[in-house]
C-alpha cells in the first residue's frame, strides 16, 4: 500500500503595486528580567507618523514553541511507520501477518492470511493506523492537512491553532492598537490601523518556500519579537489580533496560488473586493505589505486569482 504526502505549492510573495509603501521609522527591543518591551514607529495610510509600545511576557516568547521544527515528511513518515510497527505486535499471527516496508517518504504495508476477510480486516485496520498516525504527528507539531482550490493536497502549520493559541497572548498588543485611535473611531478604523502597522513590518523573504510545507512560518509572538514575517505570518497574526478584540467577527484565511490574506465580515463598499463566504460578503484585507492598503484593497495578481476561482479558505473560529 502507497501512502504519499503531496507537500504545499505555495509561494508567499511580497505584494508590489504602485501604491505607496510601507514605511517603518523605529523599532526597539527592551529585554527585562520578566518581559520584553517593545516599540514600534511607522506611517499611517495618511502618512502620520504612529507609534505603538507594549511589553509581552518573556517566558512565553521565549517557550511556547520553543520545539517546534519544520515539517519533513521523512521524520512523519519515521513516527507513523513506529505506530503501525505497535500495531503489527498486537495482531495475533492465528488471524494474519502484517509486513512493513519503509522506503523513504513511503510505507509499504502487505498482509497475508487463510482467510480473505483476515486479510480485508486487517488491511483497513493499517489503513486506518496509517491516517491516525499521521494525523497525530501533525496535531503534535503544530501542521494540518490542506487541500487548495485544484485539489492538490498538502501539509501546512496549523494557522488556526496559532491564532486560537495566540490570541490571549496578543490581547495587550490588540489593545495598544485600539488606544491609539482617536474618539468615534470604528471598526474599520481599527483595522485600518492594525493594517498600516502590519504592512510596515519587514517583509522575510523565506529561503526553499516551494514545497518545503510552510518551513520558516512564524507565530505571531514570533513576527512581534524579530519585527519581520512573510505572508502567511502576517496574516495569522492579524487574525489573532482582530480576534482578540473582536470575538464575533466573522472572518477566514483566503489562500490564493501566490499568497494568503484575509476575508472578515465587516460589509463592503463600492470599490472595494470582497468574497462570498458563506453566504454572507467579506471584505478582504491585507496585512503583508510593503504596499499600503487599506480595507478591501488588494492587488492587480489578487484580484485575477479571485475572479478565476483560484482560491480557498479556511474559517477563523
Amino acid at each position: 500500500m502507497r501512502y504519499l504526502y503531496f507537500t504545499t505549492l505555495w509561494l508567499f510573495g511580497v505584494i508590489l503595486t504602485t501604491n505607496v509603501l510601507a514605511q517603518q521609522t523605529r523599532f526597539q527591543k527592551n529585554d527585562a528580567a520578566d518581559f520584553i518591551g517593545l516599540r514600534y514607529e511607522w506611517l499611517d495610510h495618511q502618512e502620520q507618523t504612529r507609534e505603538l509600545t507594549f511589553s509581552l511576557s518573556k517566558e512565553i516568547t521565549q517557550n511556547q514553541y520553543r520545539n517546534q521544527t519544520d515539517y519533513k515528511p521523512e521524520i512523519a513518515q519515521r513516527y507513523v511507520y513506529v505506530e503501525l510497527m505497535r500495531q503489527v505486535q498486537q495482531i495475533n499471527p492465528m488471524e494474519a501477518r502484517v509486513k512493513l516496508v519503509h522506503r523513504g517518504e513511503r510505507i509499504e504495508v502487505s498482509v497475508t492470511s487463510r482467510s480473505r476477510d483476515m486479510i480485508s480486516k486487517w488491511q483497513n485496520l493499517m489503513a486506518e493506523k496509517q491516517e491516525s498516525a499521521f494525523d497525530q504527528y501533525l496535531d503534535d507539531n503544530h501542521y494540518a492537512r490542506f487541500t487548495n482550490h485544484a485539489g492538490q493536497e498538502g501539509v501546512l502549520p496549523d494557522h488556526i491553532r496559532y491564532v486560537r493559541e495566540s490570541r490571549d497572548i496578543v490581547l495587550p498588543v490588540a489593545q495598544a492598537i485600539y488606544d491609539e485611535l482617536q474618539e468615534g473611531s470604528d471598526t474599520r478604523d481599527y483595522i485600518n490601523l492594525l493594517l498600516s502597522w502590519l504592512q510596515s513590518i519587514p517583509y522575510d523573504t523565506l529561503e526553499n518556500r516551494i514545497g518545503t510545507s510552510g518551513s520558516g512560518f512564524f507565530s505571531p509572538v514570533e513576527v512581534l519579537v524579530n519585527n519581520k514575517g512573510d505572508c502567511d505570518s502576517k496574516a495569522t497574526l492579524a487574525a489573532a489580533l482582530m480576534r482578540a478584540l473582536l470575538p464575533n467577527l466573522s472572518m477566514a484565511i483566503v489562500y490564493l496560488p501566490n499568497h494568503a490574506l484575509l476575508a472578515v465580515n465587516l460589509g463592503y463598499r463600492n470599490d472595494e473586493q470582497w468574497l462570498d463566504i458563506r453566504g454572507a460578503p467579506h471584505v478582504l484585507i491585507e496585512p503583508t505589505g510593503p504596499a499600503k492598503m487599506t480595507i478591501g484593497k488588494t492587488s492587480d495578481e489578487t484580484a485575477r486569482h479571485l475572479a478565476n476561482g483560484s482560491y480557498t479558505y479556511v474559517l477563523v473560529p
